[in-house]
């Protein structure tokens, strides 16, 4: 019995133009032709469902559409969700975009907007969907196929996957073989069931926690970063700070380090509301993945931040008199660990880079983790 792969479509803008609506069936018909002569041991479903919240003019945000269908995709039980709207998206980082994936979602938004009119438009709306899909399923960038970049929205045409490709899209869709962990009639506490949801597929959970390069997440979210930097600065030249940080046992410095990370990526998880994406009560496995992906990006993003703080300190520390420092921790310049404080100092920035990344705004910080990238 070959598997079941779901890739539901939500249609989000109020559009009753025909020849659109009718664009919109012929590209569903050529991206399913694809999917199964791409991937015929699977039986591909592409539902439609008819949303229609948004009027057709003006740009709109993507998060929300990114929100909408993983609702959708998890009340109704697919695999991925396609939002799709004749709108323009509002872009972060680029002049315009068409498509915005996120694999921590497992769902995709991309515009009609700019793809023109006509019998091309089918094709290039398909095309789109596949590249969109393509980065759901954790494949890169390439020359050639459906992951070569439309950076011109008229030029995009159906292509098939390179052999290597492929054989990655099939081990990616293997996964989804057995029943979700919720259909499997047993009693789960809440955090064994999240430790099943990780050991179920761990390999694809930290490749997407990879693709968001969590380690660049400071230079986007400037509050956050601002008040690591304070406090760095503010303990740098603090003799009290050098006092308490060169004396700390290294046993407490690593600890310290540890609690500062998990907890900071905890209340920034919690204080941006991280976890509501859906409404429904009950234990999901979707939803389970897609907290695990959002808060494993968090922790790879502080530890990283408490690396930076740490060599940024031990770099500075180091050119600065020690003898300085020495006195003002009441130790002598060779016994004086630049190290331990310099892990210190990096302990402390982390925490209070988690009261700077509670002052961003929601969707500022929501956006910089969930979306993959603007295409």
């Amino acid at each position: 019995m070959s598997t079941v792969v779901s890739v539901g479509w939500v249609l989000a803008s109020d559009v009753w133009d025909r020849e659109l609506l009718r664009a919109y069936e012929e590209a569903r018909d050529l991206l399913l032709d694809v999917l199964r002569d791409q991937f015929p041991e699977f039986t591909w479903e592409v539902p439609l469902v008819e949303h229609r919240v948004y009027v057709p003019l003006g740009a709109l945000d993507p998060l929300p559409l990114l929100e909408l269908g993983a609702e959708e995709k998890i009340y109704r039980h697919w695999d991925y969700a396609i939002v799709i709207v004749s709108n323009e998206l509002n872009p972060r980082h680029r002049i315009f975009t068409i498509g915005i994936p996120s694999s921590a979602l497992e769902v995709a938004v991309v515009s009609t907007a700019r793809l023109g009119r006509g019998e091309k438009l089918p094709e290039r709306l398909a095309a789109l969907i596949l590249h969109m899909l393509g980065h759901l399923w954790g494949l890169d960038h390439a020359e050639e196929g459906p992951m070569r970049p439309p950076d011109i929205p008229e030029e995009l045409r159906l292509a098939l996957f390179p052999p290597e490709q492929q054989e990655e899209v099939r081990e990616r869709l293997r996964d989804i073989a057995d029943a979700r962990l919720e259909e499997q009639a047993r009693q789960w506490g809440k955090a064994f069931f999240y430790l099943r949801t990780f050991l179920l597929d761990p390999g694809s959970i930290w490749a997407d926690i990879w693709s968001y390069a969590p380690w660049r997440m400071p230079i986007y979210l400037g509050r956050l970063t601002a008040a690591a930097a304070v406090s760095t600065v503010f303990l740098l030249m603090t003799a009290e700070a050098w006092e308490i940080g060169a004396h700390l046992p290294l046993g407490w410095v690593s600890v310290a380090a540890l609690v500062a990370i998990v907890g900071a990526s905890g209340v920034i998880f919690f204080g941006q509301n991280m976890g509501q994406i859906t409404r429904e009560i009950g234990l999901r496995e979707q939803a389970a993945r897609t907290h695990l992906v959002l808060f494993g990006t968090l922790l790879l993003g502080m530890a990283s931040l408490w690396v930076f703080i740490y060599v940024l300190s031990l770099a500075v520390a180091s050119v600065l008199p020690h003898s300085v420092f020495a006195a003002w921790a009441g130790l002598s310049p060779e016994r004086l660990s630049i190290g331990r404080y310099a892990a210190f100092m990096a302990t402390v920035g982390v925490i209070a880079s988690a009261l700077g990344g509670n002052l961003e705004e929601e969707e500022d910080i929501k956006s910089e983790i969930l979306f993959d990238e603007e295409t």
